[in-house]
C-alpha cells in the first residue's frame, strides 16, 4: 500500500455481501484550498450505507432531478451488485498539510467533516473542532441533524406525549431532542434490550419491546388517553409505520424520519390515517429548502454544536462499538449479519 508522511493509505470498502476489506488508495495533488487530515475517529451511518450497498436506495437505480424535485423513472437502470464501495460517514482528525490559500486552518488543528473509513482525508469541507465539542459528538452530527429536523417538523413542544419507533442512532437522538424540546412523555420502541436501555439514558420515560406490546393503537390509548400527540418512525419498517399511525391521536402528527426502501407491506392507509385526519410528515434535514423560513441544514449543524458543547445534548454510548482498525472489517460486516450487536460502528485509528 502507498504511504503519505509515513502513514499507510488504506480505506475500507464493502460489497453487497457485507464482506469488508482494506484496500489502498491514492490522493490527488493538494489543491490550494484543501487540507489533508489524518483520521483519529471515524463512524458509519448504518441505514443509508446498508441500503446503498444492497442497491435498495431509489437513487441507486433512478436519477433524482433536483430542479424538478422528482425521480425520473424513465431512466431507471439496474444496480450493479458486484461493485465495491467506500464506506463510512464522518471523521475527526488532525490537519497534517494545508493548501496555500487556506487561512482558517493550520497544521495540528483538530477538525471534523464527512469522510469514509480512510487513514488520511483530503478536502476543503473540514471544520475546526470548537472547545467542548467531543470527537464522539462530531461523529454523531449525522444522524443528530436528521433527528433535530424531525423534532422540529413534528412540532414537538412542551407537554407533548411522544412515541419514537426504532432506537438506532437517529431514534436515540430523536428521543433526547424531543425531551429537550419539552415532551413530557417519550416512549421508546425497540425489540433489542440493549437499545431500550440506551434509550432510557437518552431521556425516554418508558422503553418498550414491540413484540410484547403488539397493538400500539390500543396500547397508546391506555398510556395517553387519546394516543400520542406525535409519533416518530425511525426504524424504516412499514409495519412500524402502520403502528405509529395507529398510536397517534386524532389530527396528530406522524413524522417519517426513516429512509424507506422497497414495496410497502403492512401499511393500511384506509384505516386510522383516513378516519382520524392524521398528518404524515416527511422529515429530511438535507433536503433544500427546509420547511421553516430562515432554517437550513447549516443552521441545524450550528445549533447541534452549541447543544453538544453546552452538554444539553450528549452522545450517550455512541458511536458503538468503537473498534481498532484490525477489528473494523468484522465489526462493519455485522451491520448486515448481526445488526443487534452494533448501533453506530466507529474506529479509533
Amino acid at each position: 500500500m502507498g504511504t503519505l508522511s509515513g502513514i499507510e493509505l488504506k480505506q475500507l470498502v464493502c460489497n453487497n455481501q457485507f464482506e469488508p476489506r482494506w484496500e489502498p488508495y491514492k490522493l490527488a495533488d493538494l489543491d490550494p484550498k484543501e487540507v489533508r487530515v489524518k483520521s483519529e475517529l471515524t463512524a458509519a451511518k448504518h441505514g443509508t450505507e446498508h441500503s446503498e450497498l444492497l442497491g435498495k436506495s431509489i437513487y441507486s437505480k433512478v436519477p433524482y432531478l433536483g430542479d424538478k424535485k422528482v425521480f425520473d423513472r424513465s431512466q431507471e437502470q439496474e444496480h450493479d451488485p458486484s461493485q465495491w464501495r467506500g464506506v463510512g460517514n464522518t471523521t475527526v482528525g488532525r490537519v497534517i498539510e494545508v493548501g496555500s490559500e487556506v487561512t482558517d486552518l493550520k497544521e495540528g488543528d483538530l477538525v471534523w467533516g464527512y469522510g469514509n473509513f480512510r487513514t488520511v482525508h483530503q478536502g476543503s469541507h473540514f471544520r475546526l473542532m470548537p472547545d467542548g465539542f467531543s470527537p464522539e459528538a462530531a461523529c454523531c452530527m449525522d444522524p443528530a441533524n436528521f433527528a433535530l429536523a424531525a423534532v422540529r417538523d413534528g412540532n414537538i413542544r412542551a407537554g407533548e406525549k411522544v412515541i419514537v419507533f426504532g432506537m438506532g442512532a437517529i431514534g436515540l437522538f430523536t428521543v433526547q431532542l424531543a425531551r429537550f424540546s419539552g415532551a413530557i412523555d417519550v416512549v421508546a420502541v425497540d425489540p433489542l434490550p440493549n437499545r431500550r436501555e440506551l434509550a432510557l439514558k437518552h431521556g425516554a420515560t418508558v422503553a418498550v419491546d414491540p413484540n410484547e406490546v403488539g397493538d400500539f393503537g390500543m396500547a397508546s390509548r391506555e398510556w395517553f388517553d387519546d394516543g400520542a400527540d406525535v409519533t416518530v418512525e425511525a426504524s424504516g419498517n412499514y409495519h412500524a409505520l402502520n403502528q405509529a399511525i395507529r398510536a397517534t391521536r386524532y389530527a396528530g402528527n406522524v413524522v417519517l424520519l426513516a429512509f424507506y426502501t422497497g414495496e410497502s407491506q403492512g401499511l393500511f392507509l384506509g384505516e386510522e390515517f383516513h378516519f382520524n385526519q392524521t398528518n404524515i410528515i416527511s422529515a429530511r434535514a438535507c433536503s433544500h429548502p427546509q420547511r421553516d423560513l430562515y432554517w437550513s441544514e447549516e443552521r441545524i449543524f450550528e445549533i447541534l454544536i452549541q447543544l453538544f458543547c453546552q452538554r444539553d445534548l450528549i452522545p450517550h454510548g455512541l458511536p458503538s462499538p468503537i473498534v481498532n482498525p484490525d477489528e473494523l472489517p468484522v465489526a462493519y460486516g455485522q451491520i448486515l449479519h448481526h445488526p443487534a450487536e452494533v448501533i453506530k460502528v466507529g474506529v479509533r485509528w
